[in-house]
């Protein structure tokens, strides 16, 4: 083990004290080894320094990159505590934006459903508005045919009124339905029963301009028989007799088997 400068100090100090005067300066060895002490405290003293010095160096170095380390660990941390910060605000950020949307969701939905209420009002208002309008199916001498919702109101008023017995409501109903349906499946029985109700009246002549028509425009019609026959009591009405001797034969003739011959025969008997 190497002394230390020190050490080596205090033993040169110790044998210059304890040494005689004599042997401090006439010994020319003795001085020679004071030189060659001093010169080796000077030797070990700049080794120790050096030694110092190199530790020093060294415990500076291991420091620093400890303090390096410990800074980097420090910023990663900071890092990542600022990482876990911003992570937890952008959860937060969207549990607020999710939240947001659910309420906007939650109203779109309400707004949707009450639109949609609303249209299913309005659809029913309007069918109830447009239903009295829309064309019907209905049996007419046999057929199903299709017409207008007032169009039937109208026919049907008119035909009430002539069982009724109010043969001027009934016949201006009728007319009514022509004027406005030209082409309604009801024109053909308008026209028909429009001639019963001028011959209830007793306007023969307009009866049996009616009944006429409608056997000109209608000749297959199943009521083309009655219709002949109304026009064969119009003219027994009007004194025509033989114009009605006529027309009831004619009804028995071309229309044998129907209720309308049967009574052309009945009335035709009891002409004179």
């Amino acid at each position: 083990m190497r002394a230390s400068p020190a050490a080596l100090l205090g033993a040169v100090m110790l044998a210059l004290a304890s040494a005689p005067a004599h042997a401090l300066f006439g010994d020319d060895e003795a001085r020679r080894a004071i030189i060659d002490l001093r010169s080796r405290v000077e030797l070990q003293s700049r080794d120790f320094n050096a030694r110092i010095t190199e530790l020093s160096n060294q415990i500076n170095t291991q420091f620093s990159a400890r303090l390096d380390a410990l800074t980097q660990r420090l910023d990663r941390l900071e890092q990542s505590a600022r990482g876990q910060l911003e992570l937890q605000n952008q959860i937060e950020q969207l549990r607020q934006e999710t939240a947001r949307l659910r309420g906007q969701l939650e109203v779109q939905t309400n707004e949707l459903a009450q639109t949609q209420r609303r249209q299913k009002d309005a659809m029913a208002e309007i069918d109830a508005r447009v239903k009295p309008f829309e064309p019907v199916s209905v049996q007419i001498d046999g057929k199903t045919v299709t017409v207008e919702p007032e169009e039937r109101r109208t026919y049907e008023s008119a035909m009430t009124a002539l069982r009724a017995g109010d043969f001027a409501s009934a016949q201006a109903g009728f007319g009514a339905l022509r004027l406005r349906w030209p082409a309604s499946a009801y024109g053909p029985g308008a026209l028909y029963w429009t001639g019963n109700a001028q011959f209830a009246q007793k306007d023969c002549k307009a009866a049996m301009s009616s009944q006429q028509q409608f056997i000109t425009r209608h000749a297959d019609h199943p009521k083309v028989p009655d219709a002949l026959l109304t026009i064969g009591l119009c003219q027994v009405e009007t004194g025509d007799k033989r114009g009605a001797r006529k027309t009831l034969e004619s009804v028995i003739e071309k229309h044998a088997g129907t209720p309308a011959a049967a009574q052309a025969k009945e009335r035709l008997a009891t002409l004179k």
